[in-house]
């Protein structure tokens, strides 16, 4: 069996000193951090869930601060590490150096990249320090890309270049970390998304993920999902899947969407405690959806330490701002949410399971 719910919420479990933490102080030291090195990006995709108002907003961390962030994160007790966006990280030009060091330090690296600029050297640079990278491809085609990414065929036969020659060197110096293809599903394009799956199997991937999108701040509720797309993905993945491949997707939140049953089981937000964005204005955001947004912004990271913004009293104000109107249904920490708040509510007959 192909485990397609890799991404659920039980890994938080893996973590139960953290967990036990949250239940016996309020809160928890993050795991996970996600690091945006630079807003700046060549790509035009429609539906990007980058730094709000990015267009307005070219910011990038400094090296020197960057790799302060990664003694702060290691020090505080962090675990992993995203290089995400925010902008295309590889748009920076120390990205991967500051990757590199957060490798050496013995964080767990992630790095999520549009591909464009993932040359041999910076190929090499990744395979050398990540645990994990996906490539958010969007597309099968060349037609389907202009719209995704909008940009034209040779941009889209380049990435597909550089993930072969990516592949390759991992087949041969890191076979042990995973490379994956991403795709949001915007209105269905089925016969692409058939293509995007023989494409990722052909060039090697480890998986292709299927990811649906979701509204941003501001944005009227996005109904794109429907029944007929989990049908397609559902085939895509009995068809294609086998051991050295998985077509993959985040089974709970199609479901959810093609059901129409789309609530919060629970009222407050106990994720952030284990999950944080640092964006690269230098301030830490309660999380990917609200990047950029002063409401929620933890601290400046120019100004106090990584630790002393956690401890704030900014933080916790921010906290307690949490508005669920300005947060996209099946966000996130959805899922973390749910499985956190059963563990707080009070338990009948416990010691009966």
């Amino acid at each position: 069996m192909i485990d397609v719910k890799q991404f659920s919420s039980d890994k938080i479990l893996s973590h139960i000193d953290r967990v036990h933490e949250w239940i016996s102080t309020g809160r928890s030291r993050p795991v996970t951090y996600e690091v945006d090195m630079t807003n700046i990006c060549n790509n035009r995709c429609p539906f990007c869930f980058g730094f709000y108002n990015r267009e307005k907003s070219r910011h990038r961390l400094s090296k020197k601060l960057a790799l302060r962030i990664m003694d702060e994160i290691k020090g505080f007790g962090g675990r992993g590490v995203t290089f995400t966006g925010g902008g295309e990280p590889l748009c920076h030009p120390a990205a991967l150096e500051v990757a590199e060091y957060a490798h050496k330090l013995g964080l767990d690296v992630g790095f999520i990249t549009n591909g464009l600029l993932l040359s041999r050297k910076a190929a090499e640079a990744v395979v050398n320090s990540v645990q994990w990278i996906r490539i958010s491809m969007d597309a099968g085609s060349k037609e389907v890309y202009r719209r995704t990414h909008g940009l034209d065929g040779n941009a889209f036969e380049k990435i597909l270049g550089n993930i072969e020659n990516l592949i390759s060197l991992k087949k041969s110096a890191r076979p042990d970390i995973t490379v994956g293809l991403g795709y949001l599903t915007p209105p269905p394009e089925k016969e692409d998304m058939k293509n995007f799956v023989l494409l990722g199997k052909k060039l090697g991937a480890d998986y292709v993920q299927f990811r649906p999108v979701l509204r941003r701040f501001g944005e009227k509720r996005i109904d794109f999902d429907t029944r007929d797309t989990i049908e397609a993905i559902r085939a895509l993945h009995l068809d294609y899947s086998d051991k050295n491949f998985r077509v993959l997707f985040s089974q709970h939140k199609y479901e959810a969407l093609s059901n129409g049953h789309i609530v919060r089981p629970y009222d407050v937000c106990h994720g952030h405690n284990f999950a944080t964005v640092i964006a690269a204005d230098a301030r830490m955001y309660l999380c990917c959806h609200t990047r950029g947004l002063e409401k929620y912004c933890l601290g400046d990271l120019r100004k106090n330490s990584l630790e002393e913004i956690w401890g704030s009293e900014k933080r916790k104000e921010a906290y307690e701002r949490i508005d669920f109107n300005d947060c996209p249904y099946l966000c996130r920490c959805d899922s973390f949410n749910t499985l956190l708040w059963s563990m707080k509510r009070d338990k009948v007959h416990p010691n009966f399971l």
